[in-house]
């Protein structure tokens, strides 16, 4: 006969396996109280193994479905061996500082997002990484500027800061490297106004905020990585942080040699 006791703990043990496995139940859609997100684990994930993360954060009238149909997106993801994290945006659209425009909290919301994804899959801590396209390279610049606890890497293409530009960011410095074209009419290098309120800001001026984040005090060494990218580093900086903006010819865009580039990047500074 079993005593009482070892009934009770077994009972015990076998409520905290169950709580385990609910908490670790992958999801997708993953719904939360003020929105949803995707998640698609890469190919011959085994279900346990520790996955580094990519929260990739789409443009404007855009949503996590096509991004997740977009092999420029999920490819670089699947064959660096991360979990790609699609955060949906209201009404396909994001609420970020210097639009003027009300709406959802959206950087509280994608810092939700990415706690909720960490209970639901396995997320190896030392490389998690947060991508975006045009306005949603905008979510991640403020993302970096504001609210950076816990990202290791930022992955900005196409897009940077609105006005007005923050003054300076109280996140303290960070790993970021902006992708952008020199043909980009739709966000250009130099920002440019949208209509009568609102206006992009010019990158430049962007990573000089960044610059002053991260203490970097060594002008940029000039890189030409394989392909088409032409990368400007800033290594001295504060906490062994780094700054890159790698340049291309092309226009408004994501390229998925690009994304894997920067994924790559991300996986380099994990393993310093």
């Amino acid at each position: 006969m079993i005593a009482h006791g070892v009934i009770a703990r077994l009972v015990f043990l076998i409520g905290l396996l169950l709580a385990f496995a609910a908490q670790a139940q992958p999801c997708d859609p993953c719904t939360l109280p003020n929105g949803a997100y995707r998640a698609i684990p890469p190919p011959g994930w085994d279900g346990k193994r520790a996955l580094p993360l990519l929260m990739f954060v789409h443009g404007w009238q855009s949503d996590a479905k096509s991004t997740l149909a977009d092999d420029d997106v999920t490819g670089p993801a699947a064959r660096q061996g991360f979990l790609l994290i699609v955060p949906e945006g209201l009404n396909k659209a994001w609420h970020f500082r210097g639009t003027g425009r009300e709406g959802r909290d959206d950087l509280g919301f994608l810092r939700v997002v990415l706690a909720d994804a960490a209970a639901h899959f396995p997320v190896d801590r030392t490389l998690v990484a947060a991508a975006g396209f045009s306005i949603g390279a905008s979510m991640v610049w403020d993302l970096a500027c504001h609210a950076a606890s816990g990202i290791t890497a930022f992955l900005p293409l196409s897009g940077g800061f609105w006005e007005p530009m923050p003054t300076q960011c109280e996140a303290g410095p960070v790993n970021l490297r902006q992708t952008h074209g020199l043909a980009d009419p739709t966000f250009p290098l130099s920002g440019r106004p949208i209509g009568r309120n609102m206006r992009q800001g010019d990158v430049r001026r962007g990573l000089a905020i960044l610059r002053a984040a991260d203490a970097c005090t060594d002008n940029p060494e000039p890189i030409r990585e394989a392909g088409d990218l032409t990368c400007e580093t800033w290594k001295s900086c504060a906490g062994g942080r780094r700054l890159q903006l790698c340049l291309h010819a092309g226009g408004h865009m994501i390229e998925a040699a690009h994304l894997e580039a920067g994924l790559r990047w991300a996986r380099g500074l994990a393993a310093r």
